[in-house]
């Protein structure tokens, strides 16, 4: 049995990924393959794994090497009922939302986290799937999430912070490929792939997506636009704020012109360090091109017009 791990990123459409699974589930079962996403991991299966790594206590030491423990027996039993493919999706298992802003850092305890739930899939093909976004727009979602939550609305100084930080996807992956050095890592763009959960199906099982999976689904957990957050700011008596959000228009991008082009020369930076091979790390699934389960001419594409297609989406 392979395990294929859906590990992210935030905002590039996880939600709707995870929600397309479990509306498939009885086709996927009858075809070998079995789901585990948030109604699983998030209801004590990962207890004690997905936990700031600063924070760590003994009694979470002892919480997550339990985790492993039952992992590795739920694994067994799906090996058991032959299943072909466990597939996992969480994107919490490479940080959070609140603490990447907390740290003005992209996931940069991802090596740590990952480490941590090495041990649970030590004894199995291991495959991972990884998507990534133009920073601007993923920052943005996320800001958009996270405001909708009770976050302050950022100030010049943290969106300075943001656009400087030094980490990046390539960092990311890099983390991922040395805390699981067994993994195939397989990244696709979300502009190319955000609408296409079928097809992210695919590549991280490496099979094609069975006959009578409906690959009809909606967005779920979509970004708010700047109305619905000026809203949610006057309800809690940030008037000013509200005010300030109502000029963003019809989406909330709170980076100025520099900031933009700086963020998209960092993304195509990582694209042709992708493109280029990932130092062997990594499979780079890209926006056109024949790929396994994916369409030669994908809907959308690594450019302003493919990106107002996914607008939203988480």
């Amino acid at each position: 049995m392979e395990i294929c791990l859906h590990i992210g990123a935030h905002r590039t459409g996880t939600t709707t990924f995870q929600q397309f699974m479990y509306n498939n589930d009885r086709v996927l079962r009858d075809h070998g393959v079995r789901f585990w996403g948030p109604k699983q991991t998030r209801v004590g299966l990962f207890a004690g794994l997905i936990r700031d790594p600063v924070f760590l206590s003994d009694a979470d030491e002892k919480l997550g090497n339990r985790s492993i423990g039952r992992i590795k027996i739920e694994a067994s039993r799906a090996r058991a009922d032959r299943v072909n493919h466990l597939v996992i999706s969480e994107e919490n298992m490479i940080g959070t939302m609140a603490e990447n802003f907390r740290s003005s850092m992209l996931y940069g305890q991802a090596g740590e986290r990952m480490a941590r739930f090495a041990p649970a899939f030590a004894d199995s093909p291991l495959r991972i799937g990884i998507a990534i976004r133009s920073y601007e727009r993923h920052w943005a979602s996320a800001l958009s999430f996270r405001i909708r939550t009770g976050m302050a609305v950022p100030d010049q100084e943290s969106l300075d912070m943001m656009v400087t930080q030094p980490r990046r996807w390539q960092h990311l992956i890099i983390d991922v490929a040395q805390a699981l050095p067994q993994a195939q890592i397989m990244v696709w763009p979300f502009e190319a792939w955000g609408s296409q959960p079928e097809s992210q199906l695919a590549a991280i099982t490496a099979r094609p997506v069975p006959m009578g999976v409906r690959a009809i689904h909606p967005w779920c957990n979509a970004s708010r636009g700047p109305q619905e957050l000026a809203q949610c700011l006057a309800d809690r008596g940030d008037h000013t704020g509200a005010d300030n959000m109502r000029k963003h228009g019809e989406r909330y991008m709170p980076f100025d012109t520099d900031h933009i082009s700086k963020l998209k020369q960092d993304y195509s930076a990582d694209i042709a360090w992708l493109s280029s091979g990932a130092d062997g790390l990594a499979t780079y699934l890209g926006p056109t091109g024949e790929t396994f389960g994916g369409q030669t001419d994908m809907r959308g594409h690594r450019d302003e017009r493919g990106e107002e297609r996914l607008v939203g989406s988480g």
